[in-house]
């Protein structure tokens, strides 16, 4: 919808407060998943999405500037990857400095040289404000446009609606747009709320969700520009600079050829100044990058702020209010996990509320939203609270370690042992209705957790579909497998056919199964072999709707044609793992086989053996405990 010209009350499915990026990813989503050509949804997904400040505004604030692998495979799985990877800075190099200025190596950044198992081995650094661009654009082509000079005021749930009905939530809007003066309040009835409104959200309180956590008295400067000039040996590498004054300086080269720098100021160097201003930032950004130097051409945005970790001890309530990304958890840039996070609270929600409002998915399924992602945030808080303090120059409180040692080398050992988490790619879930993993076998979980933070992560329910390369058939060309499965709310079931005998007739034995349960999309797997009077015989002629499901067929070997090595056509699409590099990367044993139910977000829901009778039964009864 567009934005309001003047206040009026609006009735959609639902509100978004906060037009940063998750906010705005979650718009895109929710139109995605319910426009066509990507969907045969009835009717579009309604959503108003509000924003206290104008854009140029939002332009003036800093943010965050990092894209993680992880965040770049789901993003690219949204069908956005090619537009940030055309506008970003590939940081593929780390550089860590004393204080005399000597490069030290195995600190700092320096997981970041050594990033494996995603075909993005790089930092993605691309400033907020031009991701949100992307955004913006891509909302646009489906009608929607962010109401800017809107601001959150209170909301009301209506307990006599039922749960994801229409006008369950009121929420109280107020528009600025026509100046002082002049504002206006208008009410938002929608289904679902969405606060997306920050660490400083108004949406968490008035939603009654209660957080944890403290702000520290450190204060960090943050300040992007274009330098003149430098004599910083690796400007275009991520680096850290050692300081005795101003901790482990932050060194990131930006997009459009800016640098951003960033420092602890203590309170002993803000006392030096009566107020703290942007001629204050570059002062002090000279002098903590010593023994370097630089000169600003331009500086596009300075600041100074509070480091805090507070998270939300639920990330939904009274089944209508969500919160995702700051609002949800707030902590330092220490990490580069910001906008990462948020990211990932988008991608987990927005198919599941998408596929809700759409009549497929069972709204319990819902709660999975906080079961998955509230522990990541509060591991990602606990993480935060000792990068913050070791970025600023201290050891933690409860460090363990040799009291004595350099707080950058264990800065640098922590980011090291955290790369796993760090770059997202072994970010991981517990078992419930969406993960259906066992883990009753396992004498020590929390040794069998932190085994599994190892990269590469493993290939079972609750962690991310490896990425690897398979053939195309005919040509034996190779792609990316996450290439394949777009990001579009459907399942993807993954057939890894195995070579021997007993594989080859399981194969036929599922697809066989497959053609009796009609919600499994028979027509994506045709039975060819059985016709009345020229007619597909589908075995299960219910009414019941087809499920958002399809195939993959993934043969052990390069051959000529799928149908000679199968003995029939295969269960959708095929590809070929000629080096056997996918069977080995998702644990499957060549000769047997196995099947992979895949979410709509990338992570693996479920895993089943080829050769089991009960296979199709095992898929059916996956999907049926989290589809109608």
């Amino acid at each position: 919808m567009a934005p309001q010209e003047s206040p009026a009350d609006v009735d959609v499915d639902v509100l978004i407060v906060g037009a940063g990026p998750v906010g705005l990813n979650l718009a895109y989503q929710l139109q995605r998943y319910s426009n066509p050509p990507l969907s045969s949804a009835a009717k579009p997904i309604s959503v108003h999405i509000i924003e206290k400040y104008p854009k140029p505004k939002q332009e003036t604030f800093g943010r965050a500037v990092t894209f993680w692998p992880r965040s770049m495979e789901v993003l690219s799985q949204m069908g956005l990857g090619d537009q940030i990877t055309q506008q970003c800075v590939a940081v593929r190099q780390s550089a860590a400095y004393d204080k005399s200025g000597t490069e030290v190596f195995g600190r700092g950044w320096s997981f970041l040289e050594g990033i494996e198992d995603s075909r993005f081995k790089f930092a993605s650094v691309l400033r907020q404000r031009f991701v949100e661009d992307i955004f913006r654009a891509e909302l646009k082509k489906f009608g929607v446009e962010v109401s800017e000079n809107n601001s959150f005021v209170d909301l009301e749930v209506d307990e006599s609606v039922p749960a994801g009905e229409k006008g369950r939530v009121k929420a109280t809007i107020l528009d600025t747009s026509g100046g002082e003066g002049k504002e206006k309040k208008y009410t938002v009835k929608c289904r679902y709320l969405i606060g997306c409104d920050g660490s400083r959200t108004l949406v968490r309180g008035a939603a009654g969700i209660e957080s944890e956590g403290d702000r520290t008295e450190d204060k960090w400067v943050r300040i992007d520009g274009v330098l003149k000039s430098t004599t910083m040996p690796k400007p275009r590498a991520y680096g850290a600079i050692e300081s005795p004054v101003y901790g482990n300086v932050l060194w990131i080269p930006l997009d459009h050829g800016a640098t951003r720098i960033g420092f602890a100021m203590n309170e002993d160097r803000r006392k030096l100044y009566k107020e703290l201003n942007q001629d204050v930032f570059i002062e002090e950004a000279k002098l903590s990058v010593k023994p370097f130097e630089i000169e600003y051409e331009r500086v596009d945005w300075a600041s100074v702020y509070s480091v805090g970790q507070r998270v939300a001890k639920n990330f939904w309530a009274k089944e209508a209010v969500f919160l995702a990304g700051d609002a949800a958890h707030s902590h330092s840039s220490g990490a580069g996990q910001g906008m990462n996070a948020g990211m990932h609270d988008a991608v987990n929600l927005g198919w599941k509320l998408g596929l809700v409002l759409t009549g497929v998915l069972k709204r319990d399924v819902l709660e999975t939203y906080t079961l998955e992602r509230q522990p990541n945030a509060a591991k990602l808080i606990k993480y935060d609270e000792d990068i913050s303090v070791l970025v600023s120059g201290r050891l933690p409180k409860d460090y363990a370690g040799d009291r004595s040692e350099d707080p950058n080398v264990v800065l640098g050992k922590i980011l090291q042992q955290a790369k796993g988490f760090n770059t997202g790619l072994t970010i991981g879930f517990g078992p419930n209705v969406a993960v259906l993993r066992d883990d009753s076998g396992e004498e020590d979980l929390a040794a069998t957790v932190a085994k599994r933070s190892i990269v590469p992560g493993p290939a079972i329910p609750g962690y991310r579909a490896p990425d690897v390369q398979v053939l195309t058939p005919a040509l034996w060309e190779p792609v990316w497998l996450q290439n394949l499965m777009p990001n579009v709310a459907r399942f993807y079931v993954v057939v890894f056919a195995g070579k021997s005998a007993q594989a080859k007739e399981a194969f036929l034995t599922m697809k066989a199964d497959i053609q009796k349960k009609s919600r499994l999309s028979p027509s994506k797997a045709p039975l060819v072999e059985a016709k009345s009077n020229g007619v597909h015989l589908n075995g299960d002629s219910s009414s019941a709707q087809e499920w958002p499901v399809d195939f993959l067929t993934i043969l052990p070997e390069k051959v000529g044609n799928a149908w000679f090595e199968l003995g029939t056509d295969p269960l959708g699409r095929v590809y070929y793992d000629a080096e056997g590099s996918a069977n080995s990367r998702y644990q499957v044993n060549v000769d047997s086989g196995a099947v992979f139910v895949l979410r709509p977000d990338g992570w693996i829901g479920a895993r089943f053996e080829l050769g089991s009778k009960s296979v199709v039964d095992d898929i059916d009864s996956y999907l049926g405990g989290l589809l109608h």
